[in-house]
């Protein structure tokens, strides 16, 4: 196929030009702003409100989301200089007025001119040094604020392909990736600058790419016998060669030593270096997960990886010596979910992958010093908006910086009993999470494209959009008389809150009672109570809190410590939900006031039958591919659909499952279009 190269529509990117008011100029939200500048974003707000720091508001009100632009923040801050740093002045020095000075000796003309002239000279050398120490602060702060780096003129270097995955790499002329399709896995390449895509042929069933040699003719393979999260055998791909197998050890990944005459692999937490026939094994460090994403630093001297946690799934980079010595985390500061990080060539920049909420950016970090002027170093975005950017690849030459894009897209699929398979509904929407008024005639749900809430007729016509202030809005629930609709939203500030909405559109209220994360709000039966809990990881589950909707007050459900996800039974008198400690399903039973098992196996979302005798859940492991249900009468459990066929998307919540007014299952399936990009890389 023949690929054509054309620019990505600006619209859908915000890239660190400082050229021209564009959206490549544009920074979405304060959390952007606050890392292009290198300060906290309380600072940045005070400095819009006190110091007009140029900020703009989508029109709506204040409290629409904020957006500012590269270019108008740089002229502002050299104009004003660095607000953190001259807020304070100095000590004044105390000078006479002019008339004072000039008329003290009126009869005395030498005097006086005397007088004016030392005075003159005073207050000119003051000026000077303060001029001098402001421009000087100023200097600094740009120094230390400065991002350095800048990306521009993105090209597309394939055309709207799918199941397109990491790594990307390059031996100059090509770009090499994996690609999953019709449930093989495959090496795919295409040149660099755009053109006909073909496959690399290896001779194994499944291979999946580590790395390649810098000259581009070894490759290290996987052959995934089981899948990419298990440990598979290892393979050196020679160029004109047939793949031979390295030693007789199972790697998580691998990657080639500096002189590509070792590599280095991971297995169960435990980084090891063997030689080219696997015999010369030694172990290196270990870390508290599992490692991939190794990249040593263009000088061969640091090695840096992704760790990702077992249970969590959460992804943090490390760095550790070439001897294996001293392996830590970096950005321990940050939150987010890092990935996938590689040096530009001449090691002054590390790029790395950061997921904020169901998107993926791409961000950088200054990763030299300067022994003139103190640096901040800290990670700024380089690349983000309405698309997901993984897996940052810069170019042999450093001009380049390729990524992967992605268009997500949830598709909604219902479990058809008869045919054993699920097929698709409502085409018409992408969604997250999606809920079914009492009355079946109605669906509320996220979507995917803007992260608001929505509110359609069951067969998809006249939706309303009911959000607009949110950063996320999930796990929507009808109230019975289907006129409230409660949920879990994230502001562009703050945390996760529970908010109600109107059905029909109107004013949002929060019913959250502290400053806490709260979350997973349900209905009471009866539509006077609604249950939530807190929100891990990102607060401790304290309980299970009941407000009562005629009284506003909250109160804890007894020994419900530790307990999040609450989900109330059609018939009220029982409270499901998730234990911290082993993702187990329990029940409060309100008769007895006590909590007892339901089911044995680390679960999420469950779901409660129409007729109570069911809880529907999907198992909370990584390689659970099934719905299942625990019977509340003998508390058995039974594997209800295979989710086989259904691929989970590379978004937020994009595992969810649901039930339908019939009880069959939904789920979201991933049709995310994805396509390798290249943009111009600028050192300024």
């Amino acid at each position: 196929m023949s690929l054509v190269t054309l620019a990505l529509p600006s619209t859908l990117i915000s890239t660190s030009m400082a050229s021209q008011t564009t959206t490549d100029d544009r920074l979405d939200g304060w959390d952007a702003i606050s890392h292009y500048l290198g300060w906290t974003p309380r600072t940045v707000i005070r400095w819009e409100k006190q110091k007009g720091m140029p900020v703009h508001r989508v029109s709506g009100g204040k409290r629409q989301p904020v957006y500012a632009y590269r270019h108008e923040i740089d002229l502002w801050f050299q104009k004003n200089g660095a607000p953190g740093l001259v807020d304070a002045p100095a000590p004044a020095i105390p000078a006479p007025e002019p008339d004072t000075v000039l008329h003290t000796e009126p009869n005395n003309g030498a005097l006086s001119a005397g007088i004016r002239s030392r005075w003159l000279t005073r207050k000119a050398a003051v000026a000077s040094v303060a001029v001098v120490c402001g421009s000087l602060l100023a200097a600094i702060a740009l120094w230390q604020t400065s991002p350095y780096l800048t990306v521009a003129n993105p090209t597309r270097i394939t055309r709207s392909q799918t199941h397109i995955l990491s790594p990307l790499l390059s031996d100059g002329a090509h770009i090499f990736y994996p690609r999953y399709e019709n449930g093989r896995y495959s090496i795919v390449a295409v040149p660099a600058k755009g053109g006909e895509s073909t496959a690399v042929v290896t001779g194994i069933t499944n291979p999946e790419l580590c790395d390649m040699t810098p000259d581009g003719k070894a490759m290290l393979l996987r052959d995934l016998i089981h899948s990419r999260d298990d440990e598979e055998p290892l393979y050196v791909q020679r160029e004109n060669g047939a793949a031979q197998r390295l030693g007789d050890f199972l790697a998580y990944d691998a990657a080639w030593a500096p002189d590509a005459k070792r590599i280095i692999y991971s297995a169960d937490g435990v980084v090891y270096s063997t030689d080219l026939a696997g015999k010369s094994r030694r172990q290196l460090f270990s870390v508290p997960g599992n490692a991939f994403w190794f990249r040593w630093a263009p000088d061969g001297k640091r090695l840096r990886f992704t760790v990702i946690d077992k249970k969590s799934e959460k992804t943090s980079i490390w760095e550790v010596a070439a001897d294996g010595k001293e392996p830590h985390r970096l950005f321990p500061k940050m939150q987010y979910h890092l990935c996938c990080g590689s040096w530009t060539p001449d090691s002054k920049f590390f790029l790395f992958q950061v997921r904020v909420e169901s998107m993926f950016q791409i961000w950088a970090q200054r990763d030299q010093h300067s022994y003139l002027l103190p640096t901040r170093n800290r990670p700024f975005p380089l690349v983000s908006g309405a698309m997901s950017y993984r897996g940052p690849l810069p170019s042999k030459d450093g001009r380049k910086l390729i990524v992967r894009a992605e268009a997500p897209k949830g598709e909604l699929v219902r479990y058809d009993s008869k045919f054993g398979e699920f097929i698709p509904i409502l085409p018409s929407i992408s969604a997250r999470t999606l809920a079914y008024s009492r009355d079946k005639n109605w669906i509320v749900y996220t979507s995917l494209a803007d992260n608001n809430l929505w509110r359609c007729r069951a067969d998809g016509a006249q939706c309303l959009q009911l959000t607009q202030d949110f950063k996320n809005t999930v796990m929507p629930r009808w109230s019975p008389d289907g006129q409230t609709i409660a949920f879990m939203g994230l502001g562009f500030t703050g945390t996760w809150g529970i908010f109600a909405v109107p059905a029909n559109g109107g004013t949002i209220r929060s019913l959250s009672h502290d400053d806490q994360a709260k979350g997973y709000p349900d209905w009471s039966p009866n539509g006077q109570r609604l249950a939530f809990s807190d929100v891990p990881p990102e607060s401790q589950p304290r309980g299970i809190y009941i407000l009562d909707l005629g009284s506003n007050k909250v109160t804890t459900l007894p020994d419900s410590s530790g307990y999040s996800a609450p989900r109330w039974s059609p018939d009220g008198r029982f409270l499901v939900a998730l234990h911290s400690g082993d993702q187990f399903l329990y029940l409060f039973d309100s008769d007895s006031g006590k909590w007892l098992p339901l089911a044995e196996v680390p679960a999420c979302y469950p779901n409660w039958s129409h007729d109570g005798k069911y809880v529907y859940f999907r198992p909370a492991t990584a390689d659970s591919r099934a719905i299942f249900r625990a019977a509340v009468a003998n508390r058995s459990v039974e594997k209800v659909a295979c989710l086989a066929g259904v691929e989970r998307g590379p978004f937020f919540l994009g595992d969810w499952i649901g039930l339908a007014p019939d009880d069959s299952p939904l789920a979201v399936r991933n049709s995310t279009i994805e396509d390798i990009y290249a943009w111009d890389l600028i050192n300024r």
